[in-house]
């Protein structure tokens, strides 16, 4: 029997709350992944995402107010623009992991996929029907903030002067 892709498999209800990863999932409030992400984004770091202004897609981005980088994009495309099965839209969150070892573990779990639009290893990508628990995602937000905050920088601290005892002669 030919192995299934994650994306093909039925997930069980534990991953969505109760919920089929083809339900899209609300929270409290009955407020969306995105809005319940957003609200996060602007209460733990005061910032709300930039919209860009594509004509076809809608893209959201969090810039760290630090550096200018982005930290976060949100993405609504067509599912098969992600390679996910079915017809529609979908929507991501794309992030950054330091460590490629846990990113290229999580590309190997249920509704992880490889960064976009960027396909760097740092960049993963999330899709928000449930199938990832919103703590989970909130702490590779988190952890995306902090992987792109200023470095501290190496400041030079000049040596103190050593007299020499030595005579010249």
């Amino acid at each position: 029997m030919p192995r299934q892709s994650a994306f093909d498999m039925k997930l069980p209800t534990e991953y969505s709350g109760g919920k089929t990863a083809d339900q899209e999932y609300t929270g409290q409030n009955n407020m969306t992944i995105r809005e319940q992400l957003d609200a996060h984004v602007k209460e733990k770091y005061g910032i709300d995402p930039e919209i860009l202004p594509f004509s076809k897609e809608d893209y959201g981005v969090y810039r760290h107010p630090d550096t200018g980088k982005w930290f976060a994009v949100f993405i609504v495309k067509e599912r098969s623009a992600f390679g996910l099965p079915g017809s529609g839209e979908a929507e991501v969150v794309s992030f950054k992991i330091r460590d490629r070892m846990l990113s290229d573990f999580l590309m190997q779990q249920p509704g992880y996929l490889r960064g976009f639009p960027a396909s760097n290893w740092n960049w993963t990508s999330a899709v928000l029907d449930g199938a990832i628990p919103f703590e989970d995602i909130c702490r590779w937000v988190d952890e995306s903030y902090a992987a792109t905050k200023t470095k501290t920088k190496n400041k030079r601290t000049p040596l103190p002067k050593i007299e020499q005892s030595r005579k010249d002669g």
